[in-house]
């Protein structure tokens, strides 16, 4: 076969390849010459609604095409024909045979058909997509309207949870812009009610793209106004299930926010003063009694009533007594502390529920008091109403709660009562419920007011001392312990006054006084031969220690007295290393510096760590009088004695034993390595004079 046949048959192959491609194809071809159209393939046949091509044959091009479209799609035919090129007629309109019309994209190009220029038009039915798109324009512009003439609006975040598209009224409903949220995190804007707990736990729902519905946010707008609002959203995935990000609605709910607090505030509050009612007073009180017995607290019940009160309505009007009410219940607010309640029960009756106040009931009545004392100076200071000075004064009843618990009716009417009590004891005071407590708080205050008397020049306090003695019998110092000579009262032992000095903060001043006492002893002692080896114990309170100021105090108090520090022992009971051990550390280790001694008093009552006791600069360990007792009887206190010992061999440390009152006492201390005693087989705390006869008696 000659090459011109080969590309002959291979012409006609193609040919036919095309046309039977043409001929299954999905889409319209038809070819039109002279305006009239010469062949259609069957996709246009059944495109076009005809039964066969003879149908659509030999028709005009122009009858297919819509009114609407017919005009600009001729221009292009035409352009395309005297310009030669393939061109895109665009999106048109087709008529089928029966007038129905559907929307297609067609192409044209130029061709040769039967040796004649033609026109070869291709097209394809989109009428479905059109109406998908003209549904999602229609949808888009019906979500804008809904958008913007409600308050709700709608956000879309990425995949790190960015805002990328905000609609609606955001400003309004968050008091940000649209343009302020963009590129930033939920909890990257300013919110007012949540805090880094919450943000946790929001993060934890959408990190596990879970849906989350009226996460609620509170922020402040331009005005400086509370707008709160709730916003729910959805993951958002792509067809492959790949996360994309959130997208939700967010709602203002400031309306109904205010709406719930006014409901609150009418149903909770007393609308004249703003105080809780004797509602919330109530439910308040039923939690603080059950709080305190959890944590083994009393707490107090203070009932208040206004003395002559209803004179005042009577003679200026009950708008000048709302006024004075208005006025008592602010002083009340500011003498008590913010986790207290201050409550209106009706009329001129006040209620006050002080929690945890002490775990010691007395503690507690003593703390009571000082806040009822302090209301009765608040609301005796003269009123301004309508215009005149107006004095007052209230009646007041306590009643202390604890542990077991008791009704929330009963504690009222036991306060109530107590405040008739003052009410008949001449008004202007307060009174227990207990007659038994009131005298003790009374006992308390008196004993409280006659030791800052004490303290105001010291001549009534002076110190003891107890003699330390060695395993030779030879003293080898004392521990200084306070005594208050009371001119009513006699000799106060430190029992009675030393705890009420720490409650009340009086244990500062009654510190310094001891130290400086203690410290002219030891200039004195260092003075004669006889007693300048003595060293001097000092007990300090965990109360003293943690004073910013302590150590210059010491400082100033060794150099004043011209004391030898090395002489001088400050004792620390274990409770000073409850709390702040590294500040507590410090102090100590500065002052060691100086040459200042320490000892742990009452070792093995406490709270001492071996982490902690090897890191204090520690010269001396005290056996507490409470192992010693039953040294010789109770084989555990042997043991913790012999422990306590070898502990302090170990760590080179000295020891010393208190309270030891048997020479058999001594004789097992001393056979198991303690060398140091303290107690009264020696001698029990004595004044200066009879301690420095009792070590010339020695020798």
């Amino acid at each position: 076969m000659t090459e011109r046949k080969k590309s002959e048959a291979n012409l006609r192959d193609s040919q036919s390849q095309y046309q039977e491609l043409v001929e299954w194809s999905p889409v319209g071809l038809s070819v039109q010459q002279h305006g009239r159209i010469v062949y259609v393939n069957p996709a246009a046949v059944r495109l076009w609604g005809a039964v066969s091509a003879d149908e659509l044959v030999g028709t005009p091009i122009e009858a297919r095409f819509h009114p609407l479209f017919r005009a600009s799609a001729l221009e292009r035919i035409r352009a395309i024909i005297e310009n030669g090129i393939h061109a895109s007629l665009r999106q048109s309109r087709f008529l089928k045979l029966d007038g129905r019309a559907i929307d297609v994209e067609t192409q044209g190009m130029p061709i040769q058909y039967r040796g004649e220029a033609a026109i070869q038009i291709s097209f394809q039915d989109i009428s479905a997509r059109m109406q998908a798109e003209n549904t999602l324009r229609e949808s888009e512009a019906r979500f804008r309207t809904l958008t913007q003439l409600s308050s709700d609006w709608y956000w879309e975040q990425d995949e790190n949870f960015r805002f990328i598209m905000l609609s609606g009224q955001v400003a309004g409903s968050t008091g940000l812009t649209s343009q302020e949220h963009l590129g930033k995190t939920r909890w990257e804007l300013p919110t007012l009610n949540l805090s880094e707990a919450d943000w946790e736990r929001h993060r934890e729902v959408i990190h596990a793209h879970q849906e989350f519905r009226d996460f609620e946010i509170r922020r402040p707008d331009t005005n400086g106004l509370m707008r709160w609002a709730s916003v729910s959203g959805a993951p958002m995935f792509d067809v492959k299930g790949v996360f994309r990000g959130y997208r939700g609605i967010g709602r203002d709910i400031s309306a109904q926010k205010q709406a719930a607090d006014q409901i609150h505030r009418l149903a909770f509050y007393d609308a004249l003063t703003s105080l809780p009612n004797r509602r919330l007073l109530l439910d308040r009180l039923k939690k603080a009694l059950q709080t305190n017995a959890r944590h083994h607290m009393c707490g107090a019940l203070l009932f208040i009533d206004l003395d002559n009160f209803k004179t005042l309505n009577d003679t200026l009007g009950h708008d000048v007594g709302d006024v004075l009410l208005q006025q008592v219940a602010a002083r009340l607010v500011s003498c008590v502390r913010e986790t207290d309640t201050v409550a209106r029960l009706g009329g001129d009756e006040f209620v006050l529920v002080l929690e945890d106040l002490d775990e010691d009931e007395l503690n507690a009545a003593s703390q009571a008091d000082v806040v009822g004392q302090k209301i009765l100076t608040a609301l005796n200071v003269p009123y301004q109403l309508a215009g005149r000075e107006h004095r007052s004064s209230p009646s007041i009843g306590i009643t202390l709660f604890g542990s077991p618990i008791q009704g929330v009716d009963d504690l009222l009417k036991q306060a109530d009562l107590a405040m008739y009590q003052a009410k008949a004891a001449g008004r202007n005071t307060l009174r227990f419920f207990d007659v038994g407590m009131q005298s003790e708080v009374d006992s308390r205050v008196a004993l409280e007011s006659d030791l800052r008397d004490g303290l105001q020049g010291g001549e009534e306090l002076l110190l003891h001392f107890q003699p330390i003695l060695g395993i030779h019998g030879r003293v080898t110092g004392a521990e200084a312990l306070v005594r208050w000579q009371q001119p009513r009262r006699g000799l106060v032992m430190p029992d009675e006054f030393i705890p009420l000095a720490e409650t009340t903060g009086l244990i500062l001043p009654l510190g310094r006084w001891v130290l400086r006492a203690a410290c002219e002893q030891l200039a004195l002692w260092a003075r004669r031969p006889e007693t300048a080896h003595l060293t001097l114990a000092v007990n300090v309170s965990a109360r003293e220690l943690r004073e910013p100021g302590f150590v210059s105090q010491v400082k100033e108090t060794l150099k004043r007295a011209e004391a030898t520090p090395n002489r001088l022992r400050l004792e620390l009971t274990e409770s000073v290393l409850a709390d702040r051990v590294e500040d507590i550390i410090v102090k100590m280790t500065e002052l060691k510096a100086l040459g200042v001694g320490f000892s742990l008093d009452d070792f093995g009552t406490g709270y001492s760590s071996l982490s902690y006791l090897k890191r204090l600069p520690l010269d001396l360990l005290k056996i507490d009088r409470s192992f010693v007792r039953d040294v010789l009887s109770d084989p555990n206190d042997a043991a913790i004695a012999r422990t306590i010992i070898a502990l302090g061999q170990s760590l080179g440390l000295s020891v010393v034993a208190e309270g030891v009152e048997t020479e058999a006492q001594r004789a097992f201390l001393a056979l198991n390595g303690c060398f140091a005693y303290q107690g009264y087989l020696f001698g029990r705390p004595m004044p200066i004079a009879q301690f420095e006869a009792f070590m010339t008696k020695l020798g």
